[in-house]
């Protein structure tokens, strides 16, 4: 049995020892380091949220094919890494833009009829609104997101429809142990 690190009641042991998220106690999919209480433990990105947009920001182009999705993903991963702000790729209607921190739209936003509404209910709304190729002109950000370190193994990380902010390889490792 491994070590536990972290007595705080109403636990589960596999929270405690790092192996499963500490709010909903699955071990599958990707994690971050979060602290609580002054211990790290692993959360999921979308956990973290509390199944809300705060704290999120939304990538907003199109989807329709799986090539289109993948070019979104992609650019996904860019915006989490320039803005240090964890993003999530809006995938159909089904999403009130308004209730996140902000909105990239790409280029592609007019390829489909689902990103295209999206994207002007985030440029008509009261939020921020970002064009891609703007983010695209601020240089990469090599510092953890977790311990602040620079260090040019530091990316955001895929989790689902996801990116959590840019974490170092040793943190990745730690946190996952």
């Amino acid at each position: 049995m491994a070590h536990t690190l972290f007595s705080r009641p109403g636990l589960t042991p596999a929270q405690r020892d790092r192996a499963a998220c500490v709010h909903c106690d699955k071990s599958a999919g990707l994690m971050s380091p979060v602290d609580v209480e002054g211990e790290t433990l692993l959360a999921h990105p979308s956990c973290l949220s509390g199944g809300v947009t705060n704290g999120f920001i939304a990538v907003i182009g199109d989807t329709s094919t799986p090539d289109a999705y993948a070019d979104t993903c992609a650019a996904g991963m860019d915006v989490a890494d320039r803005l240090q702000i964890p993003a999530r790729i809006l995938v159909g209607m089904d999403h009130d833009v308004l209730q996140y921190e902000g909105a990239v739209i790409l280029d592609t936003h007019l390829d489909s009829v689902a990103s295209a509404v999206l994207a002007t209910e985030a440029r008509e709304g009261d939020m921020m609104a970002l064009d891609y190729s703007m983010i695209m002109s601020y240089p990469m950000d090599f510092e953890c997101g977790h311990c602040g370190e620079e260090d040019e193994t530091a990316q955001p990380r895929r989790a689902g429809d996801e990116w959590t902010t840019s974490v170092c390889d040793s943190c990745l490792a730690h946190a996952t142990k």
